[in-house]
């Protein structure tokens, strides 16, 4: 990348380029003399032409005439692309000066972008104008690079605004920034506003290619975006109490438009909303294996979405057997200072040959319940680890050693996939005192995970507003399931197999959980130097999150 940027650059400096820069004057108006005066200084999105943002900037300069004259500044960047180094610095330096030549005296700045354009500014604005009034980021938003304590913070207030059919800039990365970020960096959302609504013209390649279809025109898009940006701006100038209550009205929409991301995102545990415990906790019998998280106000212990799993793997509705289950956030890849795994935890702590209880081994194991007739409650913890597509395979293991991931709002934000382990329906069963249970009929035969992915699937329905599912069955492509694929009989092998994604011949995804599923009968310890348990009565799935159905719906499913 390195090596294009030079070219470019030298390409410029040795043709001597003349610069397609835009400045608008403020526009006229009868109490011109009598209002502030504010600059604003917008980047371009990549390979936007600079001219393209003409429409949308003289339609602020009008909604804000009456309130504050506004001089607008678009510099262009080399190759029209804001993210070049040093190439938006030395063009608002460029446009500053050519419009104090013309008769600029501003006496605030702000500062605003779209899309790369909106991601390089605030990096400006903190390396080179700290006391900058305000920023507006459009199709864009504040990087978790500005996060501290788990909340965006930044010292300039920013208005972020999204579309709800951006195909570059998910909605589902605008809720995350709805949910992270402090009262005074508002979020709002256009509906029906795609990526190519803050700009108008003719896309580049790679937009036309990945933008969703908006259902607002041009213009209308644009007023609203306009009017968003002008309340903001005329109550950092003016202090205006009205303009703040529509903001505040605003910023409610959004919110509320985004409830059901916000609700699958909570269900899968997200970790950009709260990041993993990753704890070591001792269990009954002193070790670590089946300890349980608890989460706290930095952190979070669990799945939600795992328990509701394991109640569907146990196979116990309209009987008598009742599960509670927690869960504990872990990398499955993790040995040491323990690997984790599922359990059913009353057989004992004393007993620790008990860790399959009712399991007809030929030990002595007995039951917890006493089976059909009375009331059984099992308590069990499960095991559970997010695997995210927008920061590569080792997602978890970033957060844990603190290494930044790549955020531009572009690939799906929730988790790729789901890596669960649970206790298998044999040994939930067998711990409930019911005799005769074959582990072939119960897991070894049956597609499990399956069933669990079309429940989040149907979660995902659910939450869906009426223009949402409208659009999805009319424009969108389907998501179903398929049958559980097996893999090896090894630990390993169950971890590097993929959950699918596969397209079939009727332009449906079809979604292929991978089942890793053994039967109850090892007593504790087993394993190598008997330090670790045995795999048994262990049913594991790569799971679907809700959310990534969510995703899909909203966003993918309408490319």
């Amino acid at each position: 990348m390195i090596k294009p940027v030079i070219c470019i650059l030298l390409s410029i400096v040795a043709t001597g380029v003349s610069w397609d820069d835009v400045i608008l004057p403020p526009k006229p108006d009868a109490t011109a003399d009598t209002v502030p005066e504010a600059v604003l200084y917008f980047a371009q999105g990549a390979e936007i032409l600079t001219k393209q943002y003409t429409p949308l900037m003289e339609k602020l300069q009008l909604a804000v005439r009456s309130n504050f004259k506004l001089w607008v500044a678009i510099p262009q960047c080399p190759a029209n692309v804001a993210a070049i180094p040093g190439g938006l610095k030395s063009g608002i330096n460029r446009v500053r000066t050519e419009m104090e030549k013309r008769g600029m005296n501003a006496s605030h700045n702000f500062y605003s972008g779209h899309s790369l354009g909106g991601a390089m500014i605030p990096d400006y604005v903190v390396d080179n104008d700290k006391d900058a009034d305000a920023v507006v980021l459009l199709a864009s938003f504040l990087t978790r690079k500005y996060k501290e304590d788990n909340e965006i913070q930044f010292k300039v207030p920013v208005l972020t605004i999204g579309g709800d059919l951006d195909g570059l800039c998910r909605i589902t990365r605008i809720a995350e920034a709805i949910y992270t970020q402090n009262k005074t960096l508002p979020v709002t959302v256009v509906n029906g506003a795609s990526h190519m609504s803050f700009a108008s013209g003719e896309p580049p390649k790679f937009v036309k290619d990945n933008d969703l279809k908006p259902e607002l025109s041009e213009a209308d898009a644009q007023d609203l975006i306009v009017s968003d940006m002008a309340e903001f701006l005329t109550g950092i100038i003016r202090g205006d109490k009205q303009a703040e209550n529509v903001m505040k009205k605003r910023v409610d929409e959004a919110k509320e438009k985004t409830g059901n991301i916000r609700e699958a995102f909570l269900m899968e545990g997200y970790v950009q909303f709260l990041p993993p415990c990753f704890c070591e906790a001792v269990d009954e019998y002193g070790g670590l294996q089946y300890g349980t998280c608890v989460t706290n106000s930095s952190c979070l212990g669990g799945v939600q979405w795992t328990s509701h799993a394991q109640e569907i793997m146990a196979g116990t509705a309209n009987t008598n057997i009742n599960i509670n289950s927690t869960d504990s956030i872990h990398l499955v890849t993790e040995e040491r200072p323990s690997c984790h795994l599922p359990h059913i935890h009353g057989g004992g702590a004393e007993r620790k040959d008990n860790s399959n209880p009712g399991a007809d081994d030929g030990e002595n194991t007995p039951p917890i319940c006493d089976g059909e007739e009375s009331e059984c409650l099992l308590s069990l913890s499960t095991v559970t680890q997010q695997v995210y597509q927008n920061s590569g395979e080792l997602d978890l293991w970033r957060l844990r050693f603190s290494v930044p991931s790549f955020d531009t709002g572009f690939l799906p934000q929730s988790a790729k996939e789901l890596r669960v382990k649970m206790k298998s329906r044999q040994s939930i069963h067998q711990a409930a005192g019911i005799a005769n249970v074959s582990f072939n009929e119960l897991d070894g035969d049956v597609s499990i995970c399956m069933e669990i992915n079309q429940a989040a699937i149907d979660y995902a329905i659910g939450l869906l507003s009426e223009d949402e599912k409208r659009r999805w069955e009319e424009s969108g492509k389907d998501i179903v399931v398929g049958g559980d694929k097996n893999t090896c009989a090894a630990g390993p092998c169950w971890i590097w197999d993929p959950l699918e994604y596969e397209e079939d011949e009727e332009n449906r995804v079809v979604v292929k959980g991978v089942k890793f599923a053994t039967e109850n009968k090892n007593k504790y310890p087993c394993g190598e130097q008997k330090l670790l348990p045995c795999s048994s009565g262990m049913h594991y799935c790569k799971l679907l999150s809700p959310a990534r159905a969510l995703e899909w719906i909203l966003v993918d499913s309408l490319k």
